[in-house]
């Protein structure tokens, strides 16, 4: 599937999602290095700028045969989505299940103190392309939990 393509459908997707908790979404312009989308009250009292980061497959397989299991997730993230956010932002990693065509995405939900905190010491810049890889068990408390974007907007 086009790169394109996928970020856009993450974006949409993560709108969506927001509208149904009953705010505002803007999808921003093509450009901004830090912020896809912006989310805002109805009555435009808080807002909040929201990084997203979308993959067609999110879980990766380890293990032969009937030992194969999954052991984490891998999304892509790129270094200036580290270096140039703001604490303020909130990234959502987007993982559209493509192998499953009958599976919702499932969100994960980071706050960009949390992200950066785990980085923080770590030269990011000695990987030429950028991706968070985390154990399943470290993401399972970000799965489509939106409470950091809910308290963000309160």
């Amino acid at each position: 599937m086009n790169t394109t393509l996928v970020a856009t459908a993450g974006e949409h997707y993560v709108a969506h999602k927001l509208s149904c908790l009953g705010y505002l979404a803007a999808l921003v312009r093509q450009g901004s290095p830090t912020i896809d989308l912006l989310a805002s009250t109805v009555d435009g009292g808080r807002t909040v700028g929201i990084q997203v980061k979308t993959t067609t497959d999110a879980q990766r397989l380890h293990g032969r045969g009937t030992n194969r299991h999954v052991t984490e997730l891998q999304f892509p993230l790129g270094h200036n989505a580290i270096e140039q956010s703001s604490d303020t932002v909130i990234f959502c990693f987007v993982d559209l299940h493509s192998s499953e065509r009958n599976s919702p995405p499932d969100v994960y939900v980071v706050p960009a103190t949390t992200l950066k905190a785990e980085y923080a010491g770590i030269n990011i810049r000695r990987y030429r392309y950028f991706r968070h890889h985390r154990p399943i068990e470290h993401m399972r408390p970000f799965k489509n939990q939106w409470n950091p974007l809910i308290e963000a907007l309160a």
